[in-house]
């Protein structure tokens, strides 16, 4: 690389990542996800904009000299491998295991469907669709592929917005989409090994087996020796998080290494080193976090842009195939995952919010279209419908599910804070023994056994930490002797250690309780409870207030205040 080829790189990653990080993040302001942004910056600053309004700055911009092409693209590609690490931590073997009877079948079926009726209509529409040499059943089954992923990224971040992430529902959405996301990829892996260009039959067989033996190990032995040495390293005080994130990235690429020398694209052995890497017991929240964050403020937003810059979506948009491709998008993963929730007997105050939450395609089906187009298995056509087609399942959807969370029945939240039920100050060195004080103080209140409630309680909070940044945490559990919800609240003076997101002590903690059965009081509670304490002033007033009553009433007004800013 000579001195003009590296200025005029370094001209592009400036270019292309402040460009994309403003409209990312002005598309967050609207409501959206970042992604609508990054790849409107991508069109911007590519072929389809300016390489249409001024050809020439274009081209001295972004020539197609191979050399320089290949340095964009090589720091693009990291973007694409580290966001499937991502998204492989979030990938919590234990929460899907111990939901699998729902997990499983709101995901295989919300994967299957799609997948049968994308693959159905691309392989009847082969001589129509297909634009490059492949074969029949590689290009049909990529297609299925394409409109049967869903964006774990797009839902986790619409569901910390809601304020109902760590509620039963989102642990049940996160867990089967990380399942469907690992069928997604698989698929997509034994689809590469039998392209147009692929090694044949044979060799297809042999990375099936291979995609199916490494993700049974990296969710037993793998999963299990990486907990073990990220817990030794954090018992022997090495720094943190730089340990455990040197780590992780090194896993990644082993795993990545791994995965290319058996024809198994890269990108499905980062998301198994993720998938190795994610144990909360191991990974805290925090770290987690910063992990996400370095990937999505960098790398993502590269990667996004740059894949839409030498293709021209203005020419290879074609409007008839945009609108099969997402129709069949949007309508087969709505119905798979609807069709799971029959079979898993979820309640059906949720079913339409989880067949809802399955839509989007988002980051997922825009860099599977890309990996596919990078292996000649799909044409530029077909790329350009499947990322609109991500893109606009992934903006439909907030809206979408909004609604259908709206629909529940709202109460005032407050009546269901015991009037014995507060406690101005906690006394407890850990968030289980909190939880214990606050389950015995509540349970007789409630109508229960105080070890019944400290045992359900205890089982959630392990699974998945309760805790929401800003000083709360929540801990719930659904009980099936009780009639109505109950809500305990307690304040802790000095702060516990909650695995926060924000790594701050917990100083206000709630018990909910709610029936086994309930129709959605348990989200209304916990959304209500996420908005009426996000004002720092509250949080501060109730922190420091010493007059008993006047505390109380203060927590209920906070409470209520929550609720109505749902309405």
């Amino acid at each position: 690389m000579h001195e003009g080829q590296l200025l005029l790189f370094l001209t592009q990653l400036l270019l292309v990542l402040a460009s994309a990080r403003l409209l990312g993040e002005v598309a967050r302001r609207l409501g959206q996800p970042p992604l609508v942004g990054e790849i409107l910056a991508g069109l911007l600053l590519g072929a389809s904009v300016l390489g249409n309004v001024a050809p020439g700055v274009f081209g001295a911009l972004f020539p197609s000299e191979p050399v320089q092409l290949a340095f964009f693209e090589a720091t693009a590609q990291i973007g694409i491998l580290f966001l499937l690490l991502v998204i492989g931590l979030e990938v919590d073997v234990a929460s899907a295991w111990k939901l699998r009877r729902q997990s499983l079948s709101i995901a295989v079926t919300g994967v299957v469907v799609p997948l049968a009726l994308g693959t159905a209509t691309a392989w009847s529409m082969f001589d129509g669709w297909a634009e490059v040499p492949t074969t029949r059943a590689s290009f049909s089954l990529l297609v299925g592929a394409a409109v049967s992923i869903t964006a774990i990224t797009v839902v986790a971040r619409l569901l910390l917005d809601l304020r109902i992430a760590k509620s039963d529902l989102g642990l049940l959405l996160l867990s089967a989409m990380a399942i469907n996301d690992l069928l997604g990829w698989a698929v997509l892996a034994m689809v590469l090994s039998l392209g147009g260009a692929g090694p044949g039959t044979g060799s297809a067989i042999v990375s099936i087996v291979a995609v199916v033996a490494f993700s049974a190990f990296a969710a037993t032995l793998g999963r299990s020796w990486t907990t073990r040495l990220l817990r030794t390293l954090d018992e022997r005080g090495y720094p943190n998080p730089a340990a455990p994130l040197s780590v992780v990235v090194c896993l990644g690429l082993a795993s990545g290494v791994f995965t290319a020398s058996l024809d198994i694209h890269p990108v499905f052995g980062f998301l198994v080193a993720g998938l190795m890497a994610g144990d909360h017991r191991a990974l805290s929240e925090h770290t987690r976090s910063v992990i996400t964050q370095m990937v999505e403020s960098v790398f993502v937003p590269l990667y996004f842009a740059g894949i839409c810059l030498h293709v021209d979506f203005v020419a290879e948009f074609v409007p008839e195939l945009v609108i099969a491709i997402s129709s069949l998008s949007i309508f087969g993963k709505y119905v798979g995952a609807w069709l799971g929730t029959l079979w898993s007997r979820l309640p059906a105050a949720d079913r339409v919010s989880v067949a809802i939450a399955h839509v989007p395609g988002g980051s997922m089906g825009v860099l599977l279209a890309a990996v596919a187009r990078d292996q000649q298995v799909i044409g530029p056509q077909m790329f350009v419908a499947i990322v609109f087609a991500s893109i606009v399942s992934s903006i439909v959807v907030g809206p979408a599910l909004a609604w259908a969370l709206h629909r529940r029945e709202t109460g005032t939240i407050a009546t269901f804070l015991e009037s014995g039920g507060i406690l101005s100050s906690l006394a407890a060195v850990d968030r289980f023994e909190a939880i214990d004080v606050l389950a015995n103080h509540l349970a007789p209140q409630a109508g229960l056994r105080p070890e019944l409630v400290r045992q359900a309680v205890r089982a959630r909070e392990e699974t998945m930490s309760t805790a929401l940044g800003s000083a709360i945490a929540v801990p719930h559990a659904r009980l099936p002797d009780l009639h109505r919800p109950c809500i305990g609240f307690a304040r802790h003076l000095e702060g516990l250690e909650w695995n926060a997101i924000d790594d701050q002590p917990v100083h206000f903690v709630f018990l909910v309780l709610t029936p086994e059965g309930d129709n959605g009081a348990q989200l209304e509670i916990l959304a209500a409870i996420a908005r009426g304490f996000e004002d720092p002033q509250t949080r501060n007033a109730l922190l420091h207030g010493r007059d008993e009553r006047e505390f109380s009433r203060k927590v209920r007004e906070a409470l209520d205040a929550g609720a109505l800013a749902s309405d």
